[in-house]
């Protein structure tokens, strides 16, 4: 299904090449931005799935 990698066009990816690369990123004015976590990937409390969703407000009525 899929090719094999030819060893001869890529070098293998190594955790030296990496912090080489991200140097280079680094003095060639690259910055990157580390984002927080996600709520979704946190401890969610088992007593806010219990809690009722907030009540529906009713649309707003059209003016003339």
């Amino acid at each position: 299904m899929f090719s094999q990698r030819d060893s001869k066009k890529r070098p293998a990816l190594t955790s030296e090449r990496i912090a080489d690369d991200l140097e280079a990123f680094h003095e060639s004015g690259g910055h990157i931005e580390v984002l927080g976590t996600t709520r979704s990937l946190k401890k969610i409390d088992p007593e806010a799935d219990d809690a009722s969703p907030p009540a529906a407000t009713a649309p707003a009525k059209p003016t003339r």
